[in-house]
């Protein structure tokens, strides 16, 4: 200790200088914690850039523990006890004010990194917003803009509709709101006078963090901000200082040491390289994480405890008890509530469950809630509900696949070829589910052996026509009776959206291309369900005039059927001409009624003969009718009179 005193004397500034450059590096730890390390570490400014990182990520991981246990879900379990309703009481009541009274920037944006895009998400607006909140909501709405008309703000919030609020986006609203405000539009005359807002202790937690963020908006974005160019400038400091590191899976160079994880031969990576990494070998069934590097090395556990996020952990650790379970040779079941695995003993036939936040105790046989001492055939159950789960079960059967093997249940989402690898190794056929070896049990494309089961197939086609034949078999076995909710109602809905939402696969376009001849065999083949292409016409045939349908204007009114068939039968030619039917002889018991014509007076006799003429031609001559002659108009004092030429 006197060695590193007397070195510090020495090198004072060079110490000092030390400080501030690791300062600038690690901003979240204190100058005396810093100050510290590097009086330990005698100018070591490696081992210093270690321990701080060390130091930092154990502080910022007991932050986020403290954060997971402030909203560890106890409202959703709630103990029955007094003790454990007083602790969920008192976990509601910090959380409510956190998120009012004591809310603080910095611990949001640590719960939630990209605010913008949570909140701005519609199917967040969705679960959050309901009629037991609306209310609360447009309280907050009309405090909030105290000069916006509140009939507006419903309008926003219900969409015009007063039984169910249809927003999906408070930020959207509030936005809208702050324009309308600022525009000078749905604006009164006065303020509107605050209400009381009261939170129940009871309010959903999901609504008051939405809230938050609309009240702090602004002040959260610039701390982000802020945070990002503080970021930054420490990335570049440590970078021209030489304390970065590089991954050697996506080589970015301006990771800080404690961003970085190494496998078994030190071989350095980001995080984010590891869990996309982690997620690939967890869906493909793995749960052995070989190095990037190709090294020749593993990712040991506790390198992905650090690396993976909580989640993926979890799945991971469920998979490592798995394997081991079945290494050993034992006998396992999974929980069929949360697929918890546990050892089981034949003899009993209750299944157990020891995931904490499950602990349910099931049946082994009919996968159901413990029911003894009655047995599986005797438990009653609503007679509707047992029609409706009896059809969702065979309709899952069907398009469910059992591996020859393992026994493991698995189904085919993407069109690719029906030569299926379980993760067991074991190779089966998608259509016929038999085991096989390679291709020669398919029929490929433009082949012509329709005997073999086809090398790919239309998906979309195949799992409906399984789940149609499923759905109605289990209909017939239940009784169309006792069946009120029919669960493949909306298959034909659902596969038509499908169908026009999903791209169609690279093998069908070739298939169309091929065009290959039409054959019988290849319309036996249920499988393919291929669309082929409309033939041409044939120039040699004559086509076939449409025959239309000709009425009589004198029949129409009277017998419109009869003449419809009739015409219909008889006119196989449209150029056909149809005779103009005949003026019906008069009825002798009625008398004719002369026809009148128009009389005219003389101004209008010059202007308007043509139609007079044309009147006088289409009238008929009446006999023994005398026409009266046209009276002379009185003379017109205004104008002199004309002398009459003889």
């Amino acid at each position: 200790m006197a060695e590193a005193v007397v070195d510090h004397d020495e090198h004072v500034t060079d110490f000092e200088d030390i400080v501030a450059r690791l300062t600038d590096a690690f901003p979240k730890l204190s100058v005396r914690v810093i100050r510290k390390v590097a009086a330990s570490c005698r100018r070591d400014t490696v081992q210093m850039v270690i321990q701080l990182s060390a130091i930092e990520v154990d502080e910022q991981r007991k932050a986020e523990v403290e954060e997971s246990r402030a909203l560890m879900p106890e409202t959703e379990q709630p103990s029955t006890s007094g003790v454990g309703h007083q602790k969920r009481g008192t976990s509601i009541k910090s959380q409510v004010k956190k998120y009012t009274s004591g809310f603080n920037i910095e611990e949001f944006l640590a719960m939630f990194p990209n605010p913008e895009e949570t909140f701005r998400n519609p199917e967040r607006g969705e679960d959050v917003l309901d009629l037991t909140t609306a209310d609360y909501v447009e309280r907050f709405f009309m405090n909030r803009y105290p000069s916006i008309y509140k009939s507006h703000i419903s309008f926003l919030l219900y969409q015009g509709s007063k039984r169910q609020p249809k927003c999906k986006s408070l930020l959207k609203v509030d936005e809208e709101l702050q324009q309308a405000e600022q525009t000078g539009e749905q604006v009164m005359k006065c303020r509107r006078k605050p209400t009381t807002m009261r939170v129940d202790p009871g309010e959903d937690i999901r609504l008051l963090q939405e809230l938050a963020y609309l009240e702090h908006r602004t002040d959260i974005l610039d701390c982000k901000l802020k945070k990002q160019q503080e970021e930054t400038d420490r990335r570049k400091i440590a970078k021209e200082n030489g304390f970065s590191v590089s991954c050697q899976c996506c080589f970015a160079d301006d990771l800080f040491p404690e961003e970085v994880y190494s496998c078994n031969n030190d071989c350095c990576f980001c995080g984010e390289c590891i869990r996309k990494s982690c997620e690939l070998k967890l869906g493909e069934g793995d749960i052995q994480f070989p190095c990037l590097a190709d090294c020749g090395s593993q990712f040991a556990w506790k390198t992905l405890q650090a690396a993976l996020p909580p989640t993926l952990l979890s799945k991971l650790s469920q998979r490592y008890t798995e394997s081991e379970i079945r290494a050993a040779g034992l006998k396992v079941d999974s929980c069929p509530f949360c697929n918890f695995p546990n050892t089981i003993d034949e003899e009993y036939t209750l299944f157990q469950c020891l995931n904490p936040k499950c602990l349910k105790e099931t049946c082994r046989l009919c996968k159901e809630l413990n029911h003894l001492p009655l047995r599986c055939d005797e438990v009653e159950k609503d007679e509707d509900v047992k029609a409706r789960v009896h059809v969702e079960n065979k309709m899952t059967e069907a398009i469910l696949r059992t591996c020859h093997r393992c026994q493991r249940k698995f189904v085919k989402e993407e069109d690719g070829c029906n030569k299926i690898t379980c993760i067991c190794g074991a190779v089966s056929c998608y259509v016929c589910n038999k085991p096989v070896t390679g291709y020669d049990h398919f029929n490929g494309l433009g082949g012509s052996q329709y005997e073999k089961c086809p090398l790919y197939v239309d998906m979309l086609a195949l799992q409906q026509r399984e789940l149609t034949a499923a759905a109605d078999e289990a209909k017939k076995q239940v009784g169309p009776n006792r069946l009120k909710s029919d669960p493949s109602i909306d298959l034909d809905k659902y596969f038509e959206h499908k169908r026009q939402t999903t791209a169609q696969p690279r093998w069908m376009q070739v298939l169309q291309a091929v065009n290959h001849p039409r054959e019988p065999q290849r319309e036996l083949n249920e499988i393919l369900n291929v669309q082929e292409p409309i033939p041409p016409p044939n120039p040699r045939e004559p086509e076939v005039p449409r025959q239309r349908r000709m009425m009589l204007p004198a029949q129409q009114q009277r017998d419109e059927p009869r003449v419809a068939r009739e015409y219909l039968e008889v006119l196989p030619v449209l150029n056909m001409r149809i005779p103009r039917p005949a003026r019906p002889p008069p009825n002798p018991r009625e008398p004719e009624v002369p026809r009148q014509r128009r009389m005219m007076l003389p101004a209008q006799q010059q202007r308007d003969e043509p139609r007079v003429a044309r009147e006088d031609l289409e009238a008929p001559p009446v006999p023994n009718m005398r026409i009266p002659r046209r009276a002379r108009p009185p003379p017109n004092p205004r104008e002199p009179e004309v002398p009459r030429q003889p």
